[in-house]
């Protein structure tokens, strides 16, 4: 003989279902360990990842800034990455910051015992205060 199902084996189920859903709660990251000592972190998003190379940027190309296309762009000059191999040049353009009063810090470059130092560009939200 074939059972029906009925409404109160289907409220029963979609109760069931109901009630599950506040148990499971968002998924959660979990950090990762710290590296053990001597060994470098694991690069994170946003991370600068300062280098020391062997030579200099070559010098800095000409560029012409075009007109500002809108009220939020800034200036992004152009600038020499250091690509972990090679120097490669990065032509200067109109960006919209990624966020409210973020500001593009340029990158810098240092000589230094065993060649340059070279530290990213990025942007930043962050204010520095002089005393």
């Amino acid at each position: 003989m074939r059972m029906k199902p009925t409404r109160l084996t289907l409220s029963a189920a979609l109760l069931a279902l109901a009630a599950g859903v506040p148990f499971a709660g968002p998924a959660i990251a979990q950090p990762h360990p710290p590296a053990p000592p001597g060994m470098p972190a694991p690069p994170m998003i946003g991370d600068l990842h300062v280098r020391i190379v062997p030579q200099g940027p070559p010098r800095r190309q000409r560029e012409v800034r075009t007109a500002r296309p809108g009220r939020n762009h800034v200036w992004q000059s152009g600038f020499w990455h250091h690509t972990g191999s090679d120097w490669a040049w990065n032509g200067g353009r109109w960006l919209e910051p990624p966020r409210a009063r973020a500001h593009w810090v340029g990158p810098r470059y240092k000589r230094v015992r065993g060649g340059y130092q070279y530290i990213p560009g990025h942007w930043s939200h962050e204010r520095v205060i002089y005393r």
